[in-house]
This record gives structure tokens, sequence and C-alpha cells, in this order.
């Protein structure tokens, strides 16, 4: 058998993990961890009279690893080494090393918390911090505080040991393995890629087939869209296969494309490659540095995938694939530039996934997901979200599980189809819900080409022969479904004859889905309200309802609403609705109205006038809200209120020390106004002003009326307004020059300490001078002033020494006018 650089560190990893109860072995891609380790450790006694359990992110690679250590031990797949994944169960009792996806390990502790029949359970490929192994992780460190001889052993190549340490509390020993068996030579390009990449992936691939004769060629892709682009385009080779390897195929059609050949191959893979997987003969790699990733929107309650760029640690995994069983060259269609730019590796699955599920394992295994020990904590308004998910569908009560959420516990499902299938069973209708519930889990086997059928449509076709479906979404849809069944049959007998009533379909699909009635928001209309609070936008060719319950969603584009894809009409009467009485200020009346709603969640299925008399502190509380909001509605800000308050205001910041209050914010005032009060009209019947100077001090009244009077008299003997513009202006004296004719100094304000700004006006009331210095003003230039005057105006009078002159309202005529 080869050697592997793993080889050299097995006895230390065993030694480690005989004397602690979890370690971490960290080896690059290629040195052989997967396949090395479980049989070591079996070797060695570590895991006793149990398991090995090894858990693998991917079902390709659970599959592949638990050949490959067969092949190598010897013995025939699903005896001693078996692995078990989705439909397919290949271990038997005599399996020792079992290789499972991650999924299935926690349904496990589930059913057995201290897996008695496990000694060592290895999670591999970590460093991808999928939410399962995050949570598996977590409960296998519970379920040692119960078994001390429960071993566990985190592998990977690209990780960062310390938060394991920490999480084992220092017990945890890291061991780590020398690289990988061959070089890599890594080529990056000289310029970014520009426009789509499936041109540069086919470039690439013949660059390769021709630099690397005899070795195959594995390509990166983000999905199977592409995938099929790049196949197209590279065309049918007479000495190179091109084969897909996705998710989507069947298992043949996976091991058709990981099987030794001596044929050259182009492998065109997702990241399910990316791990694990040993695709032997491979000389190149052509990595596109793009997945497809999901990211769950709080705000929607949706899960969208969305193309981005690879980490640096999801590059260094694919560039290890080319050196497994000899040197290899990894062609990154990125720059040298762009690789800097990278994150350093993937954000935690924890941090942007639905923690739905993940919850309810964690009320399943008995402990409130806010108090539980994660290995590294959720956003808490995420995990809050998630909760009140729960409490909805009946899931959990009072922070811990109910009989409902430990049966919706069982199912392989997210808890909303869960909650479908339970409720389905109790209606009669389980076969028709375990469709629903698979067609909304699974791939749409007719994609866009049937974006206009709906829900209960679809539901028909699942078994008729209907062309343009996909027959390996079918096969699995079907298959999902006969697994639902079985798994509902737990709960005994379910009623029959009620397959084909779709209102009990309907009703089964809302117990599942209850955030997810759409109300029209206009008659006929394709905008709808979400019972969530938010928008959303029925897909064209969807028909139309007042109410729908909407089965497939996906997020529009940035900044747009959600697209309602597949949808039902709902009746009004099967909604659990709630009859409330809301206060809420009508913008049209300008009034607080009490309603009766009937409600359902977010939407307002109908509302009328309350007949129940509202509290009236309440009213008051809402009205002094709405009226701080636009206090120039609510209040008669009329111009005298306006200026009684700049006259306010600039006396405040003339004389500070009296302390004086500028009414800048009339919320605490709005109040106190607003009791006994329901609409703004009543507000504008108030006599603002004297409400306002209410408020002060008699000092501060007194010093008002002489520091900064409203008039001032003139030497004309006539009443002239002084403007006021409030803190920081001067205040504004507007008079024609003969009524000031004898005034020789400015006036002065606030005892002295400021002088007002003198407009004086020409008889057609319009300013020919503004000073504050009316003394320089007579002086300096009133003769230029007057010689302007005199010949705009000869019939008045314009003296030679106006501050000899007696003022008058009514200007003099020119005496020598002729």
């Amino acid at each position: 058998m080869l050697s592997m650089p793993v080889d050299r560190v097995l006895p230390e990893l065993t030694a480690a993990l005989l004397s602690h109860r979890a370690a971490v072995l960290t080896a690059p891609p290629g040195s052989g961890k997967t396949t090395r380790a479980p049989p070591a450790l079996l070797d060695a006694g570590v895991a006793g009279s149990g398991k090995v359990a090894l858990l693998q992110p991917r079902r390709v690679a659970a599959r592949m690893s638990a050949r490959r250590i067969a092949w190598e031990r010897g013995v025939r797949p699903g005896e001693e080494v078996g692995w078990r994944v989705r439909f397919e169960d290949r271990t038997s009792a005599k399996t020792r090393i079992e290789v499972l996806t991650e999924g299935l390990l926690t349904r496990r502790l589930q059913a057995d918390p201290f897996l008695e029949d496990v000694g060592v359970v290895i999670l591999d490929e970590f460093h991808e911090r999928s939410l399962h192994a995050d949570l598996a992780l977590a409960l296998l460190a519970e379920a040692q505080a119960a078994r001390d001889d429960l071993r566990v052993l985190v592998m990977s190549a690209t990780l960062d040991p310390a938060p394991i340490v920490d999480f084992f509390e220092g017990d945890c020993p890291v061991i780590t393995a020398g690289g990988r068996p061959y070089p890599v030579t890594v080529v990056h390009l000289k310029r970014p890629v520009e426009g789509h990449i499936e041109p540069a992936v086919v470039r690439t691939v013949e660059q390769a087939l021709d630099a690397q004769p005899g070795g195959h060629v594995l390509v990166f892709l983000p999905g199977v869209a592409e995938i099929e682009r790049v196949r197209q385009q590279l065309g049918d080779r007479p000495d190179v296969d091109v084969l897909p390897l996705h998710g989507r195929l069947k298992s043949a059609e996976q091991d058709r494309a990981l099987a030794p050949s001596k044929r050259r191959k182009v492998v065109l893979a997702t990241n399910i490659a990316e791990t694990s997987v040993t695709l032997q003969g491979v000389s190149a790699v052509v990595d596109s540095g793009l997945q497809r990733a999901p990211r769950f929107d709080p705000s929607l309650g949706l899960t969208r995938l969305e193309t981005a760029r690879i980490s640096r640690a999801s590059a260094e995994q694919r560039a290890g694939r080319a050196g497994r069983t000899g040197p290899g060259t990894c062609y990154r269609l990125w720059t040298d530039n762009e690789h800097r730019l990278l994150d350093e590796s993937d954000r935690p699955e924890v941090q942007r996934a639905d923690l739905a599920s993940a919850a309810l394992e964690v009320f399943a295994w008995g402990v409130d997901p806010r108090a539980f020990r994660w290995f590294e904590p959720p956003p808490r308004a995420n995990l809050q979200r998630a909760i009140g998910l729960l409490e909805m569908l009946g899931a959990v009560a009072g922070g811990a599980i109910t009989a409902s959420g430990e049966e919706l516990a069982a199912l392989p499902l997210h808890p909303r189809l869960g909650r479908l299938i339970l409720e389905g069973h109790r209606r009669g209708c389980l076969h028709t819900a375990a469709t629903v519930a698979a067609l909304v889990s699974e791939r749409d086997p007719w994609g866009r080409s049937a974006k206009a059928a709906g829900l209960l449509e679809k539901v028909a076709w699942v078994d008729q022969r209907r062309t343009g479906a996909d027959p390996l979404a079918i096969r699995t849809i079907r298959q999902v479904r006969e697994q639902l069944i079985r798994v509902a049959d737990r709960w005994g007998p379910a009623p029959r004859g009620n397959e084909d009533d779709e209102s009990a379909v309907l009703r089964a699909f809302l117990a599942g889905f209850p955030d997810r009635v759409a109300q029209q928001r206009a008659p006929e209309g394709r905008r709808f309200r979400l019972a969530s609070g938010r928008g959303a936008q029925l897909d064209r060719g969807l028909l139309s309802a007042p109410l729908l319950v909407a089965a497939e969603m996906t997020a529009g584009r940035r900044g747009e609403e959600p697209i309602i894809r597949s949808a039902a009409a709902l009746s009004r009467a099967w909604l659990q609705t709630q009859i409330e009485t809301v206060l809420r200020f009508d913008g049209e009346r300008e009034a607080v109205i009490s309603m009766t709603q009937e409600r359902y969640g977010a939407l307002i299925l109908s509302e009328k006038p309350s007949t129940s008399p509202p509290d009236p502190g309440a009213v008051s509380a809402l009205l002094a809200e709405a009226a701080a909001a636009a206090p120039e509605r609510a209040l008669s800000m009329t111009p005298a209120v306006e200026a009684w308050l700049a006259r306010l205001r600039w006396l405040a910041s003339v004389r500070p020390e009296m302390a004086f209050p500028t009414f800048e914010d009339l919320g605490p005032l709005l109040a106190e106004w607003s009791l006994g009060r329901r609409s703004f009209a009543e507000l504008r019947r108030m006599d603002l002003r004297n409400a306002l100077e209410g408020r002060l001090t008699w000092p501060q009244r007194q010093a008002l009326q002489t520091d900064a009077p409203e008039r001032l008299q003139v030497p004309s003997g006539s009443q002239a307004r002084i403007r006021y513009a409030g803190a920081g202006q001067p205040p504004v004296l507007a008079a024609r020059i003969q009524q000031l004719f004898g005034m020789a100094a400015t006036p002065m304000l606030a005892g002295g300490r400021a002088s007002v700004l003198v407009h004086l006006l020409a008889p057609n009331n319009r300013p020919v001078q503004i000073t504050d210095d009316l003394e320089s003003f007579w002086e300096r230039t009133y003769a230029e002033v007057r010689s302007d005057l005199r010949g705009r105006y000869p019939k008045h009078a314009w003296p030679e020494h106006p501050t000899a002159e007696d003022a008058e309202d009514r200007p003099k005529r020119n005496r020598r006018r002729t």
C-alpha cells in the first residue's frame, strides 16, 4: 500500500486519543488523513468495542472515502467498512468503520444521546464549518460528559486549531502531518477575467490538456448551469471524456466521473470535489474561483444561492486535488492581486444560515438554544427569529419542546416541512402532503418552463408522464415522498379519504408556512403583503387571488421585493385570526381613531370603528407622538407666534443668565397639551402664544417686554415694529428716513447690550441704507443718499441737517420746488 504523509503521525494520533477525550489533526490536502486515520484508530483500540464514525460534508465524499478505506483494507464495502447517506445504507452488523454525512449523526444523537455503539467520531473537513458539523461537535462535547470513553477527532487541511482546543478546555492535543505527497505548481492569470467565466475556462482546459499529456483535468465551476455551458463549448473529443460531477447526478454517474480510467478525462465539478475525494490520475486543476453558496436573509426568511468568490482556504483545497497521485498544476482564473483580496476562510454557516432546524435539534436535546454551549454562538437576532418560527409552528412553547416538536425533530426535514407532514397525517392527506413537501424541498423538475403552474397542479404532475420534466428530479421527489411516508408511519395509521381534498392539503401546507400567507394589496393586483409584514410580488402567469399561501419564494434583486414563484389560493375561514381593538393616528383625518380589526399576523383582514371607549391616556400619547412628528400641522403656528418665539430666542442668546426656555423641542409640552384631546383640530384651537408665555417666570416676562420689545417709538411719534430673526441675528428696525430725522444714535436693546440694525427706507418703502451706526450714517453717508433721493423724489423735502429737523410720518413737501 502506498505510503502517505499522514502515516508518520498516526502513532502520535492514536496515543493522543487514548489519553485525551479529543484531538485535532491538521494535514494538507492529499496527505491521506481521511482514509488512513479511521483504520489506525480502530486497529489501535481507541474505539474499544465500538465503531469509528467518520463524518463527511457530502454524499459523494462519504461513498468514495468508504470505498477507498475498504479497498486499502482488502474488504468488501458494506462489511467492515460501510457508508450511510441519504437514500443509501451500505452498512451491516459487521461494520466497524462507518462513513456518514453530518446531518445523520445529529439525528442518531437524538435517538441515542450516548452513542452506545460508537467509540470515536471523526469530523472531517471541519474547516468548511457547516452548521451540521458545528452542532455535531457541540452535542458530542455534551455526550462526553456522560461517556468518558467517547473520543472526538477534528480533521482539516486548513484549520486554526486554537478555537477547538479552547472549546475542549485545553484537553485536546494538536497533531500536524507533513505536506502533500507531490508538488503542485500554481499559475495565476496576468489580467482579470472580464465577462462570463466559461470562455476562459475552456481556453485554460485546452491549455492544460496540451501541457499535461496523459493526465486528467479537474475543473471547478460554481454550478450546474456553468458545467453544462462549458461541456457544450468543449464539445465531443475523440480522445477525452468530458464528464460532469455534481449533486444532482445519479450515484452511477458520479462514480463514473471519479472511477479510474485509461482514457483521459475532463471532470467538470462543483465544490463537491473540493474535499475528501481523490480523483486518480489528475495532473491539472482548473479553478474558476467561484462557488454557489447559500445565504440566509433573516429579514425575508429566505435562503438564496449566491455566486461568490471562494476563500484562500478553499483555493488551497482545490489546488491540492492536482497533487494527490503525482506532480500537478493548478490554473487559477484570477490574478495574484485578486488572490490577496480573498477571505482567509469561509464564513461559518452558523453565522449565515437558517437556524430553525438547528434550534429544534437543540430543543430536542433538552436545552434552550439561547443557553446552549455552541461551538460558535450564532447571531442572537437570527436565533430568536428561528425560535419565533418554531413557536409559530407549535414545536416550542415556554422555552421547551412540545410533543409536536418532538415529532418534527424526528423528521429529516426543515421544521416547516415537518409540520406540513404532521398536519397532512392528521388530516388524512399524508401522501399528497408528502408530495408537496418533496416538491418544496427538492429541485423543481420543470424549472422555469412551468412557472405559471400552481402548487396543486405540480403535485398532480409528479405521478404523471408529463413531458419536460427532469427524470432524476422526479425520481428524487418520489423517493423523498416515500421516505417521509415511512417516517410518518410511526405516528400510527392515518385517516384516509382526503387525498383529493384540496382544502385539507392546503390547510396542511398552511400549518407549515403560517407566515407565508399573502394578502392582495389592490383588487386583481400582483403585489401582496405577507403575514410577516414584508411585501412580495406574484410571478407572471400565476393566478392571483385576495389571499394566497406562497409555496415557493425567491428573493428579488437587492432592494426589491421577493417573488412568489408558486402559490395556492386560501380561504379566509382557514386562518386563525385575532380580533383586537387598536388605536392609530389617521393622517387624513388628523385624529386618533379606535378600530376593531381582524388580523392575521401583520395582515388586516377587516376593520370597523370600535364601539368601546378608548383609553384616554393611550389616545393622548398617540396624539402627542403624531404632533411631535409634524408640529407645524398640529399647532396654530401663526406669524404672531413665530415672531414671539424669535424675540424670545434672541433675548435668550443675549441674556443667557436669565435661562429662558426656547421651546425648540415641544415634545414634553405636546404630551401635556394632548391630554383630553384627540385631534390636531383641537390642538390648533389652543392659544399657542398664551400657552408658551405661561411657561415663563414673571422676571422673564418683564425682561421680554423691556429688553426685547415688539415695537420701538421713533422720532416721528410712530411705534415701529422690530423684526427678530432669532438667536445670533440682530433685530431689525425698518422706518422711512423722514421718520428718523432727529435720531442721532442707533437704538439699543437688552439694557444696552445689543443694537438694532436700522433699515432706512425711501418713500417707496425700500431700503436705501442698512446700518448699525446711525450717527456715522448722518455724518458720512447721508449727503450722498440725499443727492440720489432728491433726484428720484423731488417733491419731498431733503434737508441738509436731518438731525436738526423734526421727524414726520408724512414727509414735508419741498417748498423750493417751482
